[in-house]
């Protein structure tokens, strides 16, 4: 990924090469979830990933210019709280089971509202780089603009999948 945003879009071979990389690599995190969840399971997280993002979407593009840019400082400090979050087993004791089980869905509904806003974010920056490219202000370059996009919708789909794990276990 920083290799791929680091590349000037004029060096397009090496620039899609790491962009190519970069995928199959999340490919690789991501073929193991998909071997051991129930396909049914993964089509419904799939919908509802692509239903989310794509409601979120379109609330971005339909907006007033440059509206939801001012989130992106908020929205770091609740990715640094999900991140917390997700270490907080590693210093609390096994013993604290509330405390574990609060810090699993923070991690888990605050991580799934912290990307639907950086999709909102990202939908308007994206929006935003366009309009500046239009005027020449910065080169357009759509492979870098997609990564944070790509990202969302990762994290998103992945917290579907443990969220409709967590229903399916409950009814067992």
């Amino acid at each position: 990924m920083i290799g791929t945003r680091s590349i000037s879009l004029d060096n397009y071979i090496p620039k899609y090469a790491l962009w190519t990389a970069f995928n199959a690599t999340q490919a690789a995190f991501v073929a193991p979830l998909l071997a051991f969840v129930p396909g049914a399971l993964i089509a419904r997280a799939g919908l509802y990933t692509v239903a989310m993002m794509g409601s979120i979407s379109i609330v971005g593009a339909t907006a007033k210019q440059e509206k939801y840019l001012y989130i992106g400082g908020p929205l770091l400090a609740g990715a640094a709280i999900v991140a917390a979050s997700g270490l907080a087993p590693l210093v609390i004791p096994a013993t604290a089971v509330r405390t574990l089980a609060f810090t699993e869905n923070l991690w888990l509904y605050g991580g799934l509202a912290v990307f639907g806003g950086f999709t909102l974010y990202d939908v308007q920056k994206v929006l935003y780089h366009a309009r500046l490219a239009e005027a020449g202000a910065i080169k357009k370059d759509p492979v870098n603009e997609s990564i944070s996009l790509e990202l969302d919708f990762l994290n998103i789909f992945i917290r579907m999948v443990q969220i409709l794990m967590m229903q399916q276990n409950r009814r067992k």
